[in-house]
């Protein structure tokens, strides 16, 4: 069995929560409808598998995967992980992620084992953080003795719980959510089956959980990206455990999921392919012959790029649906500051199709004013309809999202391309870019 599994997870048998054995697969099926006569949002309808299984040390552990259907959605990375399901624990707990006016939310899921089952009694109440819960009543419910458990929060109730009396196990859940400008949802969590897995079948899903994790672990990720650009290296480790993957996974939980990683994995290799033919197509070469205007008009000055060393930054200033690390121009910004004394000239390039539209470009210079100001940007910022990003050549079109970096040496050729975001650490920085700049500089000195 691998052992990197979180928590160290182990077949014990005989072990139960409740009456919820080790080896139990639990089905759900969900949706997020937005509670309005004229909705402005598509509903999302979602399902989850949980396996329980237990800890070195006894305690309970839930494996679990999510799928997706409308309004936006996780990522593969960001749709499976592991939890205790108990009101102090840490995890990779369940989330759905669901898109409402232009915006990415997390919303949470219940762990399909009710963490508070010890409190399960007629009248019984508790609080829990900003929560309060009640027991209102005992219910049958799909021939099963259930408790009824009304959760409020300072808005009022929030979430209903339908909870088997015997085990623990969550058999529905209603909750209230509100997005954007306070709209209303509901998120609706149904059990549609209870089984115990054989032996073999459980160790099986356990081991290509394993696996799966460790995959996981490797891309470093936060759990809140939107999207998955994987770097060379990681491609090249994720591609020699694939196969592995798919052999332990057939027939449990996890096959339609390793199906969908390995498809991305082949699109991930066309990306960098193409990614690798655009920096060499520019490395090396002259820069194309650009003009940067700013949102008042003007141009940059041609004495403040000819003869330096140029930083160029793509991507899409906005105030409204921003997204972490936000296009990485905090770091950006602390390069400009370290780097400008030297003569290296920063400009951010500022991609909105509004830009080239008269009805809608008042409304994009401002949206970009905006975020310059919250983030306190000391660089020059020009604006672009796409096309100055089409000259220097557009990554989109690989299926690679922006940023994309630029840096032009002092004879005007490219000496550094970078498509999307960095890998950094807090303490260092851009430092890929940083040492590209440093390098461009110093053949600059050479120069003269």
């Amino acid at each position: 069995m691998n052992h990197f599994l979180v928590g160290c997870l182990m077949t014990v048998a005989g072990t139960a929560f409740g009456n919820v054995p080790a080896g139990t697969e639990l089905q759900y099926t969900g949706s997020v409808i937005q509670q309005s006569k004229s909705p402005t949002s598509e509903p999302k309808t979602f399902s989850v598998t949980a396996l329980t299984a237990t800890a070195d040390d006894g305690s309970l552990q839930l494996m679990w995967n999510l799928e997706e259907r409308g309004a936006g959605g996780w990522t593969w990375p960001e749709r499976f992980g592991s939890f205790a399901p108990t009101g102090n624990s840490k995890g990779q707990s369940i989330r759905v992620l669901y898109t409402h006016d232009g915006v990415a939310n997390p919303l949470g899921v219940r762990s399909p084992i009710f963490e508070f089952r010890d409190k399960l009694q007629a009248d019984g109440s508790w609080s829990d953080g900003r929560l309060e819960y009640r027991v209102s009543r005992k219910r049958k419910v799909k021939d099963r003795d259930c408790w009824q458990v009304e959760v409020a929060s300072n808005l009022g109730r929030s979430q209903t719980l339908i909870i088997d009396a015997a085990s623990g196990v969550l058999v529905s859940a209603e909750q209230r959510v509100f997005m954007g400008r306070g709209d209303e949802f509901q998120l609706k969590l149904e059990l549609q089956s209870q089984k115990s897995l054989a032996a073999a079948d459980f160790a099986k899903a356990q081991t290509a959980f394993g696996t799966l994790r460790q995959l996981q672990a490797s891309l470093g990720r936060t759990g809140e990206q939107k999207v998955v650009e994987l770097t060379a290296a990681q491609l090249t480790s994720a591609q020699e455990m694939i196969g592995k993957i798919e052999q332990q996974s057939e027939g449990t939980m996890w096959s339609k999921l390793v199906g969908i990683i390995a498809r991305d994995l082949q699109q991930q290799a066309r990306r960098l392919e193409g990614a690798a033919g655009l920096a060499k197509r520019f490395v090396g070469q002259p820069a194309p012959k650009s003009q940067f205007k700013l949102a008042d008009g003007t141009a940059i000055p041609a004495n403040e790029t000819q003869g330096k060393v140029v930083v160029l930054h793509f991507w899409e200033y906005r105030n409204e649906n921003l997204a972490e690390p936000y296009g990485q121009i905090g770091y950006l910004d602390f390069l400009n500051g370290k780097r400008k004394k030297l003569g290296v000239k920063v400009i951010g390039v500022n991609v909105d199709p509004r830009i080239g539209e008269r009805e809608n470009s008042g409304a994009a210079v401002r949206s970009m004013k905006k975020l310059m100001e919250f983030m306190n940007l000391a660089y020059d910022v020009a604006i672009d309809d796409g096309t100055l990003l089409t000259q220097y050549g557009d990554p989109r079109t690989l299926g690679s999202p922006l940023p994309l970096w630029v840096v032009i040496g002092h004879d005007g050729k490219v000496v550094h391309y970078q498509i999307g975001f960095y890998n950094i650490t807090p303490d260092e920085g851009l430092k890929q870019l940083d040492e590209a700049v440093v390098l461009a500089l110093r053949k600059q000195r050479e120069s003269q």
